[in-house]
């Protein structure tokens, strides 16, 4: 297990976009297979949905890479206002306490206290990121690319999987239904998960806007990309927003509703809209979801993290069809 774990982590960047383009198989295969039912030919079909998930992701890219430019551009005016917020926070406090922050710590600068938290620290990180686009545009290519093969191999290699089984005397009726069943439930898995993931963005990013918070398409992405990570995801997705919004807003009531109706968006997705349509599909226990999360996040870092649980789930969905590894899929279940 240790040496799967190191190739999987030295591999990271030839790995990653495949299992992303598995994934994303997953969603747009079938929307291939209505094409053909439709009586369109087999590689207008897969030309159709591969042209039109890349002209989607092109936009998303261009829009990501539009906002983070206005990001960055704001740093001097929050750096400025963050700055004023902490000069009146040491100045409250020497008021009611006769503690002088400046002066105990006058080694320290204030900001050195808080760097971690700070905009400065935030943006530089998001700076990085921009500078790392063309890694990015890399991986997103290659991931491309793979989902190009197995959209469109996917017929010869559904076949020899049949052919191999039906080779096989014993149980291979069986068996196919199995592999059928499997991938059934994988796909209405992540077909509702992404809707949902989907959702909860954009009622994120909407009440963003509607408060006048800035750049609300970041926190409605945030909230869809995060949410694929249960329970950790949604408390990351909004710590954010709610900083910038005690920064940006000067009334300190009216950050605390941003903060209140953003915070409530994610927990009623995740409390009421999430169980109510996802059912038992999810079906993993508090102890897996966790320890999925650490396991990945050791091997793909923030990647392996948010694509820990949907690959966790297709795995227990897979040993809860296979009789003889359905022990384990138990353990994985709540």
């Amino acid at each position: 297990m240790i040496g799967l774990g190191s190739l999987l982590h030295i591999t990271k960047s030839f790995m990653v976009p495949f299992v992303i383009a598995l994934l994303f198989a997953f969603l747009l295969i079938p929307i291939a297979d209505f094409l053909l039912k439709l009586r369109i030919p087999s590689i207008l079909a897969n030309a159709i949905v591969l042209v039109g998930f890349g002209i989607i992701l092109i936009g998303l890219v261009f829009l990501v890479y539009g906002a983070l430019s206005s990001v960055s551009s704001s740093v001097p005016k929050y750096m400025e206002k963050y700055s004023l917020v902490l000069n009146q926070l040491t100045a409250s406090i020497k008021q009611y306490s006769d503690i002088d922050i400046m002066q105990d710590y006058k080694k320290i600068s204030i900001e050195d206290l808080f760097s971690v938290i700070s905009p400065s620290s935030v943006m530089k990180s998001v700076n990085q990121s921009v500078g790392n686009l063309i890694s990015f545009m890399s991986r997103t290519t290659l991931m491309i690319i793979f989902l190009m093969f197995i959209v469109s191999s996917r017929k010869i290699f559904i076949n020899k999987i049949y052919d191999f089984f039906h080779s096989k005397e014993e149980g291979s009726e069986n068996t196919v239904a199995v592999i059928g069943n499997v991938a059934r439930q994988v796909h209405m898995y992540l077909f509702i998960k992404a809707l949902i993931s989907i959702g909860t963005g954009g009622v994120f990013g909407l009440v963003a806007w509607l408060f006048g918070l800035d750049f609300p398409f970041i926190w409605g992405l945030m909230g869809f990309v995060f949410n694929f990570i249960p329970t950790l995801g949604p408390i990351i997705a909004t710590i954010p927003p709610i900083f910038l919004a005690l920064l940006q807003f000067d009334s300190f009531w009216y950050a605390a509703t941003v903060a209140f109706f953003m915070s409530a968006v994610q927990f009623i997705s995740g409390s009421f809209v999430e169980p109510l349509i996802m059912g038992d599909r999810l079906n993993l226990n508090i102890i897996a979801i966790l320890l999925s999360l650490l396991l990945w996040g050791i091997i793909w870092g923030i990647p392996g993290m948010i694509l820990a649980v949907p690959i966790t789930a297709s795995l227990n969905i897979m040993l809860s069809n296979i009789k003889t590894l359905r022990s384990i899929s138990i353990l994985l279940s709540k």
